[in-house]
């Protein structure tokens, strides 16, 4: 091989007259040539870097090696992420960083009880190809609807009605604690008659931030339901007394019969009345077992005959 490399023979056409694969020519040169010996980098990191890094991280341990990378600069150490990353993880520094839960992730507003929190709001719909609006009350613990209406125009007097029927219905005035109501900052519920009702029925309002809808989610997911099972089915009602008893049905059939994923498929009118997910889960979990064990059953017996 060598004799016709030095004549000038390429080395891939002397490998094709030879009858040699190039991967075993290859496997073979180095199997018979010394091991490759690193040489160490000049840009290696010096001992005083090294020490600088040890000793941060010795100050300071709640920093990670990115933080003592920027915090060595400082001391006029430049010594990259990744190098500290390698002295520290040789050392067994390097521990897990678990994150801090945002806040706006935790649920500020979860009761535990049905007429704690209420949720107001409106939504557009159609009718007689004109605009109007269909303007609830949600309850955040069962997601029941408690108060609705559809109205022309929205203003203090239609919201403050919409409040007064809600209380009444809920027999809120025997309640030694009065519900607080999610709303968002719009016109008719800031205005001084909406907030001097509010304040006379000794509740109290919990204004939504400007652009998050997320703020009064509950309200805006049963708005989604609403329109995806019911308001978009028409492209126009055609009067309203068909809205209203159309509209009337199907919050009929959501709060009594319609299952909701977020209550076990329960419905939220059920969930309303018991007042209580504990023994809302119990029954869960009792139904499950007596389901499991009524097809135990059921298949020894098919087994037995069969």
């Amino acid at each position: 091989m060598e004799k016709l490399k030095a004549s000038g023979v390429k080395k891939t056409a002397a490998l094709r007259c030879l009858g040699v694969c190039r991967s075993t020519y290859y496997e073979w040169l180095s199997k018979t040539h010394k091991p490759y010996v690193k040489r160490p980098s000049v840009l290696k990191i010096v001992e005083a870097e090294r020490e600088a890094v040890i000793e941060k991280k010795k100050q300071w341990p709640h920093l990670s090696h990115r933080q003592i990378s920027g915090y060595l600069r400082h001391d006029g150490y430049w010594v990259s992420e990744s190098s500290c990353y390698r002295i520290l993880n040789a050392l067994g520094w390097i521990f897990p960083r678990p994150l801090r839960e945002a806040p706006w992730r935790e649920p500020r507003y979860e009761p535990f009880g049905p007429n704690q929190i209420w949720g107001e709001d409106w939504t557009v719909l159609t009718i007689g190809g004109l605009r109007y609006y269909l303007l609830t009350i949600i309850d955040y613990f069962s997601r029941y609807i408690v108060a609705w209406s559809i109205v022309k125009t929205v203003t203090q007097k239609e919201v403050k009605d919409l409040l007064i029927v809600a209380y009444l219905s809920q027999g809120i005035e025997k309640m030694d604690q009065k519900p607080l109501i999610r709303m968002d900052m719009g016109s008719p519920n800031v205005a001084y008659g909406t907030r001097r009702l509010i304040r006379d029925l000794e509740m109290v309002i919990s204004p939504s931030r400007v652009s998050r809808p997320t703020d009064n989610g509950r309200q805006e997911r049963w708005y989604r339901t609403v329109k995806q099972e019911e308001i978009y089915c028409y492209p126009t009602y055609p009067s309203m007394d068909i809205a209203r008893q159309s509209i009337a049905r199907y919050i009929e059939e959501y709060n009594e019969r319609r299952p909701h994923q977020a209550l076990w498929n329960y419905t939220p009118g059920y969930v309303h009345r018991l007042g209580n997910k504990t023994k809302l889960l119990q029954q869960h979990r009792e139904m499950v077992q007596i389901v499991k064990e009524r097809r135990v059953n059921a298949n020894r017996a098919l087994m037995a005959t069969g």
